[in-house]
């Protein structure tokens, strides 16, 4: 019965961000993530499986384009920033150019697909990156205090079926992608994994330490 509430809460995106939000924290930790790569960003950033756009005002409107699979979901990022740039489209097969984007991240998108449709995400991310681009990605991983009983009872209803040990995340990105450095995070009640990344092309330090 409550996961069936969470799945209707889920089609109402005004309902689902208020939930997320009070859950994580007011997004605190996501928003670290952010700004350890914004301070001296530019250039075009795709936010794949952007949900309702929480993250797009955090990007210059020039240079973000949010994509998520869910047309409600895409309406509702439109409506609350209409001067960012939405689509809908599916991160399997992204209808974007080669070297395309200077920026990609996806966050909490992954524990909601199987391995082999995972690896379709992570190649597909890798083939729009420029040469010189970043891939950020920051996945729920399982509660990492036991005490954290509110974060234990929220991954038992979410709808991700496949939430991850760190380990197995990396291991399925380091086939189309270079983990430059990763680490833990914790916003509100919600743990997170999160691996920056870069093309196999080249590799070095990160744009911002």
């Amino acid at each position: 019965m409550l996961r069936r509430l969470v799945e209707a809460l889920a089609a109402r995106p005004q309902l689902f961000d208020l939930l997320r939000w009070t859950l994580e924290g007011g997004y605190a930790g996501h928003h670290r993530v952010i700004k350890v790569v914004l301070p001296s960003w530019s250039g075009p950033v795709v936010d794949i499986g952007c949900g309702t756009g929480i993250f797009a005002r955090w990007f210059d409107p020039a240079d973000y384009l949010g994509i998520d699979i869910s047309p409600a979901y895409v309406r509702a990022a439109t409506r609350k920033y209409p001067q960012h740039g939405f689509a809908i489209m599916d991160a399997r097969q992204l209808d974007l150019p080669d070297g395309s984007q200077r920026l990609c991240f996806i966050s909490g998108m992954l524990h909601h697909l199987a391995d082999d449709d995972v690896a379709r995400v992570l190649k597909e991310a890798g083939r729009v990156l420029h040469p010189d681009g970043w891939l950020v990605v920051w996945e729920d991983i399982p509660t990492r205090s036991r005490w954290n009983l509110i974060g234990r009872l929220i991954q038992r209803l979410d709808l991700g079926d496949w939430i991850r040990e760190p380990i197995a995340y990396r291991r399925l990105i380091e086939p189309h992608l270079v983990v430059e450095s990763e680490w833990l995070m914790r916003s509100g009640c919600m743990d997170y994994a999160v691996f920056r990344c870069l093309t196999k092309s080249r590799s070095g330090p990160a744009p911002v330490q």
